[in-house]
């Protein structure tokens, strides 16, 4: 609602400016563009294409959404996003009008083919690796860790899991005729299922490696599989006997597919290539070459006449009839994005990738790929411009060189030797005439770029070099390592200056301020700030809930830009230390950033194989605030109004703006445009939802500038406590359409003095308190637990505590998020047997008896689940929490992505509570069942509890 209501207010401004014309006015490059970005350079990676039933469509599943291209043509048609994670596979429905897609996210989504618009959500699973529809189009098979679960179309509901594989489900196929399912699976097994019962019918095994594709022929006679081991075998169905197996491919076979008369097959392949194979007589009948890399996905259009294969990055139709190439999609990416960098004269940014070794060279005004730079056999982990903009230097992680290029004639110009392993950055000085570049070889080499020469090499770090940077006067070069330090070297006499010590992880990425005074550097634990000349810790940047892979100054030193492995980007106020703002829209982590010279954009590589450009103007100064921005609680039945207020505003003519407020404190009364905005200004009608009021309008007639109040809003105050009230989704617009999100601050209601009862004094009596109460018990003397006053800390004491969680004076909560604190189901019970031996029977002794009571409800979890674990990501050990809803014996397993079991914990029988904290939580410490560290990468683990399980996924980084 809150995005319609935008929408709404930004297509009135557009309409009175004359910037509306035509549904597909802009380039596709900006299509479904994430708030706060104006375009984005490549369309992802290909994991999955499929044709529309009438074959007038061809749609791609990607790493950044889907795309839809006119199967004629070969123009893009659409984008549609909303997915959060990679996209993995996807299906038309057999009329064509919805499209369902399955996400790493991990949700299935619905999707109108002809208005490009999402119809619905179906959850349910922890990752979809496949879906399907039936033949009537009245339900959706999906596969994911290890089952199967069928949905209702018209409802969007689970209608059945069928549950047998032991690994994921890797491809499901329905029967044509609806009655049969077909899934394949990294178990190396084949099983069919009976739609009608949701049971097994049979199982066909003959693979020795994962099953990758399965599909029925016309008939339904005869299933295909491609597996990795690398076969297709073609079974008879109602025997579920192998017929046949099709040998030739040299690597894994990821797909295949029956023509429309049934009598050939299409495979794609790891190897590379695709095969068609003559059904009748189980031979291969032509081979086609072209892909450069893993064949991902084959679909033949629905008249038999066109086959269209999809690798990572390359889309190619042929001609069955001749054998031959008839067309190509390009511009999606092999792999991630790892560096991006900025021409000096901010018209060129250059991107490295991933595994396919390259760098592109891209337009920012037309967001078109000008140029790309071949010559790296390995990972591209860094680029930087010369001042002059003139050579582009680039360091590559397995080839152990780096690279100097002519960016005019996009030609290698020179190669730098030295490294004994991966080059992980370069940077060059100030002045262009020299190149420092660290590495996993735990130095950095200064290099001559004129001679192409090692000057010197700066040896102190311990473990691999990530991240080098040279200070504005070039004087001095900061260095970030996995060894956890930032170290500063004298570049005239190669030594080291310092060590900046205060991380406790890796440090992925350093930059300096413009003005050298500072340096930002990012890590597992936080983005640190420092003072150069003290060689001291000046400041903590805390928001992000993953690893920092990159930072960035401003080019005016206001600002900061942080990437990390949570798939945002956050700007941070580097005078305060504060947030400004979190941009999301990439779907993977985020390796690089790079501001242009002017400081009006900021470009975003990731693994989702693109790169965002940001226009990041507004974030600089323009401030939306919430007025009084601290006030004490007015009595129960009052109201209490705030200005919504803006400051430093330019070329604004339209706001929205969410506040979240507590609705056990406050309920909204009432809101209104104010003055700010030119004469005539449209207010859309407030929109109220729960705990949020969003308040928008938009001027026809002009823009404003300055100071002044965008709205006032009038809450009436329901209890009187401590609470906050808070600003999210907050957008400003000029007339020309533009939008961008300000800096926010919200506002502080404080509540009225405290009672003995709130035993730590933080304004709120809660588990807190009852927990510091219980774990005084006996203690004698003056004590803050000693609510009474008798100076004995004792059962009273604790339940006259929970007698004041009825009391909206001491502002009560009854339960406390953070499992440090929670007591255990048992300490409760044992505090109420006490309390109720006393066999006291006044009002407040009675009170607490009874919220007493209630804890113990709220501690007897109505559900079993399986929690996140933490922290996450972990090195070398981590705790798995969960809650038990009824007494079982419990396991945990722990799986590699391909489905092999690392370890099992076993806990034993376990009684009903929730095992939360450290103590009671799952314990893993990083090791497999015979005791070795487990390798760097995602795992995947299950809890089983009697007839429960569920799957998480974890991260470790070493």
């Amino acid at each position: 609602m809150k995005k319609t209501l935008f929408f709404i207010f930004f297509t009135l401004t557009l309409i009175t400016t004359g910037y509306l014309s035509t549904p597909f006015a802009q380039d596709y490059t900006q299509w479904n563009l994430p708030e706060g970005a104006k375009a984005r350079l490549g369309k992802g990676s290909i994991h999955e294409i499929a044709y529309s039933p009438d074959g007038t469509r061809l749609a791609v599943a990607t790493s950044i959404g889907i795309w839809l291209y006119d199967a004629q043509t070969g123009a893009e048609v659409a984008l549609l996003t909303g997915h959060t994670g990679w996209v993995l596979s996807i299906a038309f429905s057999p009329d064509g009008k919805t499209i369902a897609s399955g996400s790493q996210d991990p949700t299935i989504r619905l999707w109108d083919v002809e208005t490009a618009t999402e119809k619905g959500t179906l959850i349910g699973h922890t990752s979809v690796s496949s879906v399907a529809f039936s033949p009537d189009g009245k339900t959706i098979a999906s596969g994911s860790l290890d089952t199967i679960r069928l949905w209702d179309v018209e409802t969007a509901t689970e209608k059945d899991t069928l549950i047998g594989h032991t690994g994921w489900v890797l491809s499901i196929a329905f029967s044509p005729d609806g009655k049969t399912i077909a899934s394949g699976s990294d178990d190396d097994t084949i099983r069919l299922w009976d739609v009608e019962t949701a049971t097994e019918k049979s199982r066909l095994i003959g693979h020795t490696d994962q099953v990758l594709s399965v599909a029925f022929s016309p008939d339904g006679n005869t299933l295909a599989s491609g597996s990795r081991d690398p076969t297709i075998r073609l079974w008879d169905v109602e025997t579920a006997t192998e017929k046949n197996t099709l040998t030739g491919h040299t690597s894994g076979v990821s797909s295949v597919a029956f023509s429309p008369n049934g009598k050939t097959i299409a495979s794609g392949s790891w190897d590379d290539t695709i095969r068609l194979w003559n059904i009748a007589t189980a031979t291969e009948i032509h081979r086609f070459d072209g892909h450069t890399n893993d064949v991902r996905s084959v679909a033949f259009n629905p008249d038999g006449k066109t086959l269209a294969s999809g690798s990572q990055d390359t889309i190619r139709l042929w001609d069955i009839a001749t054998a031959t190439e008839k067309g190509t999609l390009t511009g999606h990416a092999k792999w991630g994005v790892y560096s991006v960098a900025f021409s000096p004269d901010g018209k060129t940014i250059a991107s490295g990738s991933r595994h396919d070794t390259t760098i592109h060279l891209w337009d920012v005004e037309t967001a078109t790929e000008k140029d790309t730079l071949i010559g790296h056999t390995g990972w591209v982990l860094s680029i930087a411009f010369s001042s002059d903009g003139k050579t582009l230097a680039s360091g590559s992680r397995y080839d152990t060189t780096i690279r100097l290029w002519d960016v005019e004639t996009a030609t290698e110009k020179g190669t730098l030797i030295g490294h004994t392993e991966g080059v992980s950055s370069v940077a060059f000085s100030p002045d262009g005439k020299t190149i420092a570049s660290g590495s996993r070889d735990n130095t950095i080499r200064l290099w001559d770029v004129e001679t192409a020469t090692e000057k010197g090499t700066l040896i102190g770090h311990t473990s691999g070099v990530s991240s080098v940077a040279f200070s504005p006067d070039g004087k001095t070069i900061a260095s970030g390592s996995s060894d956890t330090t930032i170290r500063l070297w004298d570049v005239e006499t190669a030594t080291e200056k310092g060590t900046l010590i205060g991380h406790t992880e890796g440090v992925d990425s350093i930059a300096f301020s413009p003005d050298g005074k500072t340096i930002a550097s990012g890590s597992l634990d936080t983005i640190r700030l420092w003072d150069v000349e003290t060689a001291t810790e000046k400041g903590t940047l805390i928001g992000h809930t993953g690893w920092v892979l990159s930072v960035a100054f401003s080019p005016d030193g206001k600002t900061i830009a942080s990437g990390s492995v949570d798939d945002t980007i956050r700007l941070w106020d580097v005078e305060t230390a504060t947030e400004k703002n979190t941009l999301t829209g990439h779907t993977d982590w985020i390796f690089s950033l790079a501001f242009s010279p002017d400081g009006r954009t900021l470009a975003s590589g990731s693994d989702d194989s693109t790169v965002l450009l940001w226009d990041v103007t507004p974030f600089m100064n323009t401030l939306v605030s919430l007025s009084p921005d601290s006030v004490q609680s007015p009595a129960i039945g009052e109201q209490l109004t705030f200005s919504l207020n803006i400051t430093d505003g330019a070329n604004i003519a339209g706001y929205q703006a969410t506040l979240n407020f507590d609705t056990t404190a406050l309920k909204y009364v009432q809101s209104s445009n104010s003055d700010y905005l030119p004469t005539g200004a449209f207010a859309i009608p407030t929109v109220t939802e729960s705990n949020t009021v969003t308040v928008a309008a938009t001027s026809f007639a002009g823009e404003s500038n300055g100071n002044g109040t965008l709205a006032t809003i009038t809450f009436e105050v329901v209890a009187a406590k401590t609470s906050t009230v808070t600003l999210s989704d907050v957008l400003l617009t000029d007339s020309a359409g533009g939008s961008f999100a300000p800096q926010v601050e919200g506002a502080e209601i404080t509540g009225p003095p405290q009672l003995p009862e709130d035993v730590n004094k933080d304004g709120v009596v809660n588990i807190i308190d009852l927990t510091l109460v219980a774990s005084n018990f006996g203690k004698t003397g003056t004590n803050a637990a000693d609510v009474n006053g008798d100076e004995v800390v004792n059962i009273i004491d604790l339940t006259l505590v929970a007698a004041a969680f009825g009391n909206t004076a001491a502002s009560p909560e009854i339960w406390s998020h953070n499992p440090a604190v929670t007591p255990t189901r048992d300490q409760v019970k044992r505090w109420l047997r006490e309390a109720r031996q006393l066999n006291r029977t006044d009002p407040d002794f009675q009170r607490g008896i009874h919220v007493l009571e209630q804890l113990l409800a709220a501690l007897t979890p109505k559900e079993t689940a399986l929690l996140p674990n933490y922290p996450n990501p972990f090195n070398p050990e981590t705790w798995i929490p969960y809650q038990l809803a009824a007494p079982a014996d419990v396991n945990i397993s722990i799986y590699t992505p391909d489905g092999r079991l690392v370890r099992t914990l076993d806990l034993g029988h376990q009684s009903v509570g929730i095992y939360q904290n450290r103590s009671r939580a799952a314990y893993w410490n990083g090791r497999n069942a015979v005791g070795e560290p487990v390798a760097s990468g995602v795992y995947f683990y299950t809890l089983t509890a009697g007839d429960f399980t569920a799957t998480r996924k974890m991260l470790i980084r070493k």
